[in-house]
Order: structure tokens, then C-alpha cells, then sequence
């Protein structure tokens, strides 16, 4: 008798252990990022990567031609755009906020710009004229869902479902 009980003891600690380990990994790494944010936002997201890549680019080339204005503000849209995409990828609530201004900024920088010469400015200006749309669509779906979170009683994750893309 003392042998079955055994086995049987056993048998049941490895089925604990599997049928655990599947819920820890659930929890801490969603099955991809396109289901972990919402579909506006991973727009928004890969939109506004482009727009920082290319600011940086042209950020680049006004520093080897010397244009430290230039440079200046493409460097201030680079990191303005960093933390929008940033709070939008957490889906902070502070996204719609910031994203009011983000757009205040940009469209004062590339009236500021509009006279540059240096190259990838006019196709960084071009970009951030059209990404203003994109950015209020993205807030509000992060807010709305925030709200919804709310409502059923749960607190909007901080790092947009337990995993931090940024």
C-alpha cells in the first residue's frame, strides 16, 4: 500500500507543476504586440517610428551641414515623438494629454522649419503635418479603453499588459 500512495504522490506533483507554468507564462508575455495594444495604436505606433527615425536622419545631416537651429528642432521632434509613441505603447492615460501638446509642438517646429534646406527636412515636416490625426485617433482609443478598464473595476495596466515595450 505504502508504494501506490507514493507513486501517486508522485504522479501529482509534475501535474501541478505543468499545469502551472503555462499560466505564468500567459501572464507575463502576451502572444504578440499587435494583441497586446490596440490596432489604432500599433498604427500610431509604427507611424511614429518612422516619423523618429527620419527626424533623426535629418537630425544628423543638419549637424554635418552646421545648421545647429535646425538640428535643434529636429532633435526636439525626435524626443517629443519618442515619448508620445512611449506613453501611447504603456497606454498611460497621460497619452491624450501629452498628445494635445505633441501636436501643439510639431506644428510650431515645422512652420519653423519650413525654410530648411537641409536634406530629409521638407519629408520629416511632410510626415508630422499628416501624423496629427493619427496621434488624437491612437489617444483616444487608449483613453476610452482606460475608461472601460475603469468601469469594470480593474486599474489600467501601467505597462500596457504586464510587458514593457519601450
Amino acid at each position: 500500500m505504502g508504494q501506490p500512495t507514493q507513486q501517486q504522490v508522485g504522479q501529482q506533483q509534475p501535474q501541478q507543476q505543468t499545469g502551472q507554468q503555462p499560466q505564468q507564462q500567459t501572464e507575463q508575455q502576451p502572444q504578440s504586440f499587435d494583441q497586446a495594444v490596440p490596432q489604432q495604436v500599433s498604427q500610431a505606433i509604427y507611424k511614429l517610428e518612422q516619423l523618429e527615425s527620419d527626424a533623426e536622419w535629418a537630425h544628423g545631416q543638419a549637424m554635418n551641414a552646421g545648421d545647429r537651429f535646425t538640428a535643434g528642432k529636429l532633435a526636439d521632434i525626435s524626443q517629443i515623438i519618442h515619448l508620445q509613441k512611449t506613453l501611447l505603447l504603456r497606454q498611460s492615460d497621460l497619452a491624450q494629454t501629452f498628445g494635445q501638446c505633441t501636436q501643439q509642438a510639431i506644428q510650431q517646429s515645422t512652420q519653423q522649419l519650413q525654410q530648411s534646406r537641409v536634406p530629409g527636412v521638407q519629408q520629416v515636416i511632410q510626415q508630422a503635418q499628416q501624423i496629427s490625426q493619427t496621434i488624437t485617433q491612437a489617444s483616444q482609443q487608449v483613453a476610452q479603453q482606460g475608461q472601460s478598464q475603469q468601469m469594470r473595476g480593474q486599474t489600467p495596466s501601467p505597462r500596457g499588459g504586464g510587458q514593457s515595450f519601450y
